[in-house]
């Protein structure tokens, strides 16, 4: 297995789509900000007390060197499941 590098030589204005389009996703991603969340912003998302977060084993949370970490995707999929229980 070689090592060697590969050249591909694109049209300018190739390039410049995909400037353009890599400008496009980070600033749509920075719009959305970070889908991670500490306890008290994951408390203020969804409008309940940071006693709840801490005291709910079924809440999903993840543990990051110390720290507590709530995914906003897994807590919309979590309370959405509630409501349909009950």
């Amino acid at each position: 297995m070689s090592d060697a590098a590969v050249t591909i030589a694109l049209p300018a204005e190739i390039v410049d789509l995909i400037v353009e389009r890599t400008a496009e996703v980070l600033a749509q991603r920075a719009e959305q900000g970070s889908p991670w969340l500490t306890r008290r912003a994951a408390a203020e998302y969804l409008g309940v007390p940071m006693s709840r977060l801490e005291k709910d084993r079924t809440i999903p949370c993840h543990r990051d060197n110390g720290r507590i970490l709530y995914h906003r995707g897994e807590l919309d999929a979590h309370f959405l499941e509630l409501g349909r229980d009950g």
